[in-house]
């Protein structure tokens, strides 16, 4: 926690030269859920009309300052970004279950209001075990217009025997992430997850991304997803393994590349703002 404390802090001086290099304002903020706070980047166009927003979450170890990095050189995406920590992670003071659903639900609808964000064009991303929120946020929250999932554990990753062989760095993580105590304890809230009946739910475009040999989580999951959400496509890298990760720069072109064509593309129903301030 010291090391992500120094990180966190390098990372705020880090916005504040940055942001005004790649013509982007970078806004740090608080978000307040139920004795919980969510910590985040809110990275946005410069500029007085509304944009685009998607949402970006993390897995069990990846942070917020290294999932913004590599999204800067998609500064002039037209898009507004906004990445957090899953929750159960870091700073979190209360552990990640199915309830942690509604600190999803918060965010999108804080930042549905912020006066730059248009609200009938957001999206999600989501990394790792933050795919899991991504597939489940794109079945339950009435703003998201699309969604890419990366590595998502859905349902086969979540019983007992798939359990064999994960490293114990991932076990110790799962852990802390969900307040369990015993390995037993463990397999319970993770079984209290699956979204295995959930899939059709899911209405929106649905990218779903993994590699087709994925060591941590079941790639069967990416594939029972997208064969089961309505309107999935399915992107397997062959000889890959979780989350693709020797194919980061491309998988990660590809999916903005999608978003723009579902977020940026797409006709919005909201006014934009006037250039003529009223002052």
């Amino acid at each position: 926690m010291e090391a992500y404390a120094l990180s966190r802090s390098l990372f705020n001086d880090l916005t504040r030269v940055m942001g005004p290099l790649l013509g982007i304002e970078i806004e740090k903020r608080r978000i307040e859920v139920d004795g919980d706070v969510v910590e985040g980047y809110l990275m946005t166009p410069c500029g007085a009309e509304r944009h685009p927003l998607v949402i970006v979450t993390n897995g069990l170890e990846g942070t917020v300052q290294e999932l913004a990095i590599p999204l800067l050189r998609y500064h002039d995406s037209g898009m507004a970004v906004f990445v957090m920590e899953m929750p159960g992670t870091y700073a979190y003071r209360k552990p990640m279950s199915p309830a942690s659903e509604k600190i999803y639900h918060t965010v999108f609808d804080q930042l549905s209001r912020a006066p730059r964000i248009d609200a009938q064009r957001m999206g999600f991303l989501g990394v790792s075990f933050g795919a899991y929120w991504a597939a489940r946020m794109a079945g339950s929250s009435k703003h998201l217009q699309c969604a890419v999932a990366c590595g998502a554990p859905t349902h086969r990753t979540f019983q007992t025997t798939s359990t064999i062989g994960i490293p114990d760095i991932i076990v110790r993580a799962l852990l802390n992430t969900t307040g369990a105590n015993t390995l037993v304890g463990l397999g319970l809230k993770l079984k209290a997850l699956s979204l295995r009946h959930f899939y059709q739910q899911i209405k929106i475009p649905l990218l779903v991304i993994n590699g087709d040999r994925d060591t941590l989580v079941s790639t069967q999951d990416s594939i029972d997803l997208a064969s089961g959400a309505p309107k999935a496509e399915l992107k397997l890298y062959p000889n890959d393994d979780h989350c693709a990760m020797a194919h980061y720069a491309e998988w990660l072109d590809m999916s903005q590349a999608w978003m723009r064509t579902h977020l940026l593309h797409a006709t919005s129903k909201q006014p934009q703002p006037s250039a003529v301030s009223d002052a």
